[in-house]
C-alpha cells in the first residue's frame, strides 16, 4: 500500500480540504486569466499550501483546459508531467537546504530569464522559503518585483513573520488556516471508502485528535491504521498504533476534579498509568480542555473550538465551563502547566497529577463556598469535617497545609540518599545494559553510547551524545525499565538522569556552522 498522503494528494481544486477561502479567489484568477506574478501561501504544515501551488501551476499550463473552466484536464502531457514531478518548467526549490546566495542566483535567477521549454509560464515553488538568507532575499528581490512575463513565484512558508517586509509586500499573500473537524472527518470517510475498509468512527476521531489540524499528518496516520490489514478496524485494534489519548477521558478527569471526586479522579490517573498512556500528553490535552472551558465562559457562543472535538465533546465542555469562575480556572491552569513540568523528574510520573487532583479538589477557593467530596459521588463530607488520615495531636490541619504536608512527602522521597557508589554502577554496567537489552534492545544500544557521569543523592547522571537519545532516555517507560533494572542491581531505587554531552554540543554546533556557511547562511 503507497503512503495514503501520496496516494490521495488532491489533483483538482475541488479536491482541496478545509482552504475554501482561498480556493475561491485563485480558482476566480485562473478562469479570467488574472495570474498574479508572485503567490506568499502561509499557515501551519501539512494544510496544502504545496499541493495548491502544483495544482495553479498545472491549471495555468494545462493546454486541454475548458473554457470558463479553471479546473485542469489531468490527462494532457504537461499536467501529467506535473503530477509526476518531472516537467522541467516547474522548479521546485527547498529553501532549507538552499539557503545561499549562490543557490538562488544559479537556481532561480538565471534561470528565469529563459522562456518555458513546453508550457506557457514557467512556475517557481520555493518551500520553507523563510530559510533563506538575508543576501538571498536580497538577491531575489529585483527578480520577485519585475519577474518577466512568463515567470511565476510561488513562495510557501510556515512562518510568514521571518519574511522580509519587502518580499511580502510583492506578493498576493494567503493564509492557510488548520483544517476542522467536519472537513477532516468527511475527507478520512472517503479515503476508507475508497479504501473499502471500515474504520470505527471514534478511531478516525482519535486520528483528527492527535493531528491539530494538519490533513497530512491525519492522512498519514489513517495509512499506519490502514496498514493492519483490516477490513473492520476498531478503537481496539488502533491502539496498537494510535498514542492512546481519549478526549472522554480527559473530560471525565477534569469534571471529577470540579465536582471535587477525589476517588474518581485518582481513578482515572491510575487507569491512565496501566494503560501506559503519556502522562505529559495526558497533561497536555487536561490543559488545552481547560483552555477552551476558559474560553466560553467568556464567550458561550464563541466558535473558538479547535479540531479536536466533536459536538458530543463541546457540548460536555460547555456543560463543566458552568461549574468554576474564571478566577479558579486560571489557578487551575497555571498548577497543571507547573504539575506537568515536574512529570520528568518525579519519582512517579503520576505523582504531581495526583498533588493536582489533591489540590483542587480539597480546596474551598472556587468562586464560592461548597462542600469537600473526597471519596466517591455519594460521600459527602463538610469543609470542617475531621480527616482521619492527616492529623497533628488529634488537631485538625488547614487545608493549606494538608498539600504543604504532602509536596514535603514527595521532597523527601525524590531526594532520598543513595547508597550505591558511581564505582559500583560502573563495575556492573556492562551487565546492567545486557539486562536492559533483553527487555529493549534498542534501549541497550544508546546505553553503550552513554557515559557514567555521577551518582549522587539525586540518582544516576549519565551523558549521552545527542539530545534524541535523551528524549528517548526521558520517556516515562524507558526510565521505568532502567530504573527497574537498577534497582534489581543494586537494591535500592535509583533515579536516572541524562543531559548531552556538551562536546557533542559544541561538535553539532560547530558542524552546523560549517555547513549554514557552505550554504551562504548563518545559525541564528
Amino acid at each position: 500500500m503507497s503512503t495514503i498522503y501520496r496516494k490521495y494528494r488532491p489533483q483538482q481544486f475541488s479536491d482541496v480540504t478545509g482552504q475554501e477561502h482561498i480556493i475561491k479567489t485563485i480558482t476566480n484568477e485562473v478562469n479570467t486569466n488574472k495570474i498574479a506574478h508572485a503567490y506568499l501561501f502561509s499557515g501551519p504544515r501539512g494544510t496544502g499550501k504545496t499541493t495548491l501551488a502544483r495544482l495553479l501551476a498545472k491549471a495555468i499550463n494545462c493546454p486541454d483546459r475548458k473554457k470558463n473552466d479553471y479546473e485542469p484536464c489531468g490527462t494532457c502531457q504537461s499536467c501529467t508531467e506535473i503530477t509526476a514531478g518531472h516537467s522541467i518548467d516547474i522548479i521546485e526549490i527547498d529553501a532549507a537546504s538552499h539557503t545561499g546566495v549562490d543557490n538562488v542566483r544559479e537556481n532561480i535567477i538565471d534561470n528565469a530569464q529563459f522562456k518555458p521549454t513546453k508550457s506557457k509560464y514557467k512556475v517557481f515553488i520555493i518551500d520553507e522559503v523563510h530559510m533563506l538568507s538575508t543576501s538571498a532575499f536580497n538577491a531575489l528581490l529585483k527578480t520577485l518585483e519585475e519577474p518577466p512575463s512568463h515567470v511565476i513565484f510561488v513562495l510557501a512558508t510556515t512562518e510568514q513573520h521571518k519574511l522580509p517586509a519587502t518580499i511580502i509586500s510583492r506578493c498576493q499573500r494567503f493564509n492557510f488556516k488548520r483544517v476542522g473537524y467536519e472537513d477532516m472527518m468527511k475527507r478520512l470517510a472517503e479515503i476508507c471508502k475508497s479504501e473499502k475498509v471500515k474504520v470505527d468512527k471514534k478511531v478516525l476521531e482519535r486520528i483528527i485528535n492527535k493531528s491539530d489540524g494538519c490533513m497530512r499528518d491525519a492522512e498519514s496516520l489513517l495509512g499506519q491504521v490502514l496498514s493492519l490489514d483490516l477490513k473492520d478496524i476498531g478503537p481496539e485494534d488502533a491502539e496498537m498504533i494510535l498514542p492512546t489519548s481519549n478526549i472522554q477521558t480527559v473530560l471525565e478527569f477534569i469534571d471529577a476534579v470540579f465536582d471535587r471526586q477525589v476517588s474518581v479522579a485518582i481513578k482515572i490517573l491510575q487507569d491512565q498509568v496501566a494503560d501506559g498512556v503519556n502522562l505529559e500528553q495526558f497533561a497536555y490535552d487536561c490543559l488545552e480542555a481547560m483552555r477552551l472551558l476558559m474560553i466560553l465562559q467568556i464567550d458561550p457562543q464563541t466558535k473558538n473550538i479547535t479540531v479536536d472535538y466533536n459536538n458530543e465533546a463541546v457540548k460536555e465542555l460547555k456543560k463543566i465551563s458552568a461549574k468554576a469562575t474564571p478566577l479558579h480556572l486560571v489557578k487551575m491552569i497555571e498548577s497543571l502547566v507547573s504539575r506537568r513540568r515536574d512529570i520528568k523528574s518525579a519519582p512517579m510520573p503520576q505523582l504531581p497529577l495526583e498533588l493536582f487532583v489533591i489540590e483542587f479538589t480539597c480546596s474551598s477557593d472556587q468562586g464560592s463556598e461548597q462542600p469537600l467530596v473526597i471519596t466517591n459521588k455519594e460521600s459527602v463530607m463538610p469543609q470542617k469535617a475531621s480527616l482521619n488520615t492527616i492529623q497533628d495531636d488529634n488537631q485538625e490541619k488547614p487545608l493549606h497545609a494538608i498539600t504543604q504536608t504532602i509536596k514535603d512527602t514527595i521532597s523527601t522521597l525524590t531526594h532520598r540518599p543513595v547508597k550505591t557508589t558511581t564505582e559500583e554502577i560502573k563495575s556492573k554496567w556492562n551487565d546492567v545494559i545486557q539486562a536492559v537489552a533483553k527487555e529493549n534492545h534498542s534501549l541497550g544500544f544508546i546505553l553503550k553510547m552513554c557515559d557514567i557521569k555521577d551518582v549522587n543523592d539525586e540518582g544516576l547522571h549519565l551523558s549521552v551524545p545527542y539530545s534524541f537519545h535523551k528524549d528517548k532516555l526521558d520517556e516515562n517507560k524507558t526510565k521505568k525499565t532502567i530504573e527497574k533494572t537498577l534497582t534489581e542491581f543494586f537494591s535500592e531505587h535509583i533515579q536516572l538522569h541524562c543531559a548531552v554531552s556538551e562536546n557533542s554540543i559544541q561538535k553539532n554546533d560547530e558542524e552546523l556552522n560549517k555547513v549554514a556557511a557552505d550554504f551562504g547562511g548563518e545559525i541564528i
